[in-house]
């Protein structure tokens, strides 16, 4: 047999050939749809997540600048592919997650003037600030139409290069009712990887303090004008800024929005400075403003470009009048000088004296003062005295509204005689708290708008009898409430129209005497805030950390005298904390509602529940709680419904106090 002339075939090879052949275009297939579409799905869900993080690095920046201390958060840069035997993964992709600059990074707010007189010295104009923003962009491989991320003017925003679109994925701050809130983002960020970054804002001058401002000239309208990558077109149909009457929102140039106000006023002016990555120093002083003056001594405050107290800064009084010439503000940005008598005369409405510091940008602030000595409260070492304040300041809640509205603080006679208190005067630093009441139906303790009690017992009181929603009108100059005396007030009274005038006359407890060498302390509560919003709602106020002056005059055996303290509220009893809540954006998508918020305890134990209940336009309501534990807590709820008219935040701490956010507000 000739091998040549056999024609059978070799079907062993052959169908391991053909079988080898069918698995290489199988696999090649697979490499070239199948890894692909699932990698693309791997990157669809971190695009998700990262969402989810960015959305809380927004929030902490935002806190930061509201709280003033760091709120680290985790972003998640990049992603890993599932591990593959027979084929092969690209490159991990990689996020990157950078501080970028404009081309011109003003903030600017301008036509504004501070209603409080030692503040519009240096507001009154324009306030202007140099900001950044904040950007993500995605390394993906195969997810190519995945949107580029920023965080710019308080919101964030999804831009689809293509379309030459945002999609925002949060509300702004910018403007809100009244409030006016500026936060300038500083600092130098820029990294890139796959897995997670921490990023931890930095409070470089926070917690952001409240200005009521007003129109400079009342015929124009305010203007804020921001750097920002959205449009005003997306502002309108996204935000809250959309169809409110008397604001209108425009495009000044390339990425520039400028927001009118022609709502007249008054404004609640927000400004605060954020670092992210790199933090840049502090902005250094930048005015002074005088927080007390009175016989023997002048106070100031060094203050920086944001309105918050600069430590550490020199401030010098050439005048003969001080026994020393510079002083260094203290934690609280405040230097005293005490004045010496020195035989020359004082007239007329005192002295005038000078305080210099030299500010951030080199140049020297200077402050006048009109000042008078009066030699029977000098110290001289041969039997003067004074009336001093002595300890801190404690806050309370004095008609059970879980706001901590009151404060009180203790002064000593220091006299060789008695002194009896005749009136206390009260002027809180930020003017939109303008209304006092103690919202209790008795007098005394914790139920009058004044109440003062000497070391012996001898106890006092000024009430301000009011009916319905009836406040005390405190007003650009304060109140002067007398306990000798029953006075005609400024009263406001809350109505269908706002806010109108009406006469309120207190009640009066009689004057009081403090001994030699005793103490008494001095009560006062609580405070509000009249907004003018479209509901025409009040505000209980807060007094912890806000800065009020009181003038605490006496007589003395045939003369008069007063002193002057700058009280800042303080120290809450263990355990009387109250918490807070804020709700930082709501979105509504398909048929849920998400709810994002911010929570802390106040440094009173730790946080327990989040609760949020919806109302719809029907009066029906939907709630939901959650567990929450340590001091803060930032979060998302999503709530399922009819579309909601009124969301409220409800958060509860350990002890058992609860504080709300409701939205509107």
């Amino acid at each position: 047999m000739r091998f040549r002339d056999d024609t059978r075939g070799v079907t062993v090879q052959v169908g391991a050939v053909l079988l080898f052949a069918t698995i290489i275009i199988a696999l090649a297939v697979y490499q070239a749809t199948i890894v692909p579409a699932q990698n693309a799905d791997v990157e669809y869900k971190h695009s998700q997540q990262v969402q989810d993080d960015l959305v809380q690095l927004r929030n902490s920046v935002l806190g930061t600048a509201s709280a003033g201390d760091a709120r680290p958060v985790s972003v998640t840069l990049g992603t890993t592919y599932p591990s593959r035997v027979f084929s092969i993964n690209p490159p991990s992709p990689a996020g990157r997650l950078a501080t970028e600059t404009y081309a011109d990074g003003t903030i600017r707010v301008s036509n504004v003037a501070a209603t409080n007189a030692e503040t519009r010295d240096y507001l009154n104009g324009t306030w202007t600030a140099t900001t950044k923003y904040i950007s993500y962009t995605p390394g993906y491989n195969e997810f190519q139409t995945a949107p580029t991320t920023r965080y710019t003017a308080t919101l964030l925003a999804d831009y689809y290069a293509d379309e030459e679109s945002s999609v925002l994925q949060t509300d702004q701050v910018l403007v809100r009712g009244d409030t006016i809130t500026l936060v300038s983002v500083a600092g130098s960020l820029d990294t890139a990887q796959a897995g997670a970054v921490a990023v931890s804002p930095a409070a470089v001058s926070a917690p952001h303090k409240r200005v009521q401002v007003e129109p400079k000239d009342a015929a124009q309208p305010v203007t804020v004008s921001v750097p920002t990558t959205v449009s005003a077109a997306t502002l309108q149909s996204q935000t809250g800024l959309g169809g409110r009457d008397g604001v209108s929102v425009v495009d000044a140039g390339p990425n520039r929005v400028n927001i009118t106000l022609e709502t007249g006023g008054p404004y609640t002016l927000q400004t605060a400075r954020v670092g992210v990555g790199e933090t840049p120093p502090s902005p250094g002083p930048r005015y002074l403003t005088l927080v007390g003056n009175d016989s023997d001594q002048v106070t100031v405050a060094a203050r920086d470009a944001f309105n918050n107290p600069v430590a550490g800064a020199s401030v010098v009084s050439r005048s003969e009048r001080v026994t020393k010439a510079v002083q260094t503000t203290g934690e609280d940005g405040r230097a005293t000088f005490a004045l010496r008598d020195d035989g020359r005369p004082v007239t007329g409405g005192g002295e005038r004296v000078s305080f210099e510091l030299v500010n951030a940008s080199g140049t020297t602030a200077e402050r006048f003062v009109n000042v008078t000595v009066d030699r029977e409260t000098i110290v001289s070492g041969d039997g003067g005295g004074d009336l001093v304040r002595v300890g801190g300041s404690t806050v309370f809640d004095m008609n059970d509204d879980r706001v901590t509205g009151g404060f009180n603080f203790t002064v000593r006679n220091e006299f060789s005689d008695a002194v009896t208190i005749t009136d206390v005067s009260v002027l809180p630093e930020d003017g939109s708290i303008d209304l006092l009441s103690d919202d209790v139906r008795s007098e005394g303790r914790r139920a009058s708008e004044l109440y003062v009690e000497a070391e012996d017992g001898n106890q006092t009181f000024v009430d301000v009898p009011t009916r319905g929603e009836q406040y005390a009108y405190l007003g650009p100059r304060g109140m002067t409430l007398s306990t000798e005396r029953s006075r005609e007030e400024q009263g406001r009274e809350e109505g269908g129209f706002g806010l109108g005038s009406v006469p309120l006359t207190t009640a009066v407890g009689g004057s009081v005497d403090v001994s030699p060498g005793e103490e008494a302390t001095v009560e006062i509560g609580e405070f509000y805030r009249s907004n003018n919003n479209n509901d025409r709602s009040l505000d209980a106020v807060d007094i912890t950390d806000e800065d009020v002056r009181v003038l605490v005059s006496y007589r003395r055996g045939s003369t008069s005298g007063s002193r002057e303290f700058a009280v800042t509220g303080g120290y809450k009893p263990s355990g009387e904390n109250f918490p807070e809540v804020t709700i930082t954006d709501i979105s509504r998508r398909g048929p849920g509602t998400t709810v994002e918020y911010t929570a802390n305890a106040n440094g009173d134990g730790d946080l327990s529940t989040v609760t949020v209940t919806t109302e719809s336009i029907l009066g029906t309501t939907n709630s939901e709680t959650v567990s929450v534990s340590g001091e803060t807590d930032t979060g998302t709820v999503r709530i399922f419904g009819l579309r909601p008219l009124v969301i409220t935040v409800t958060v509860t701490d350990t002890d058992g106090n609860t504080a709300q956010d409701v939205y509107p507000r």
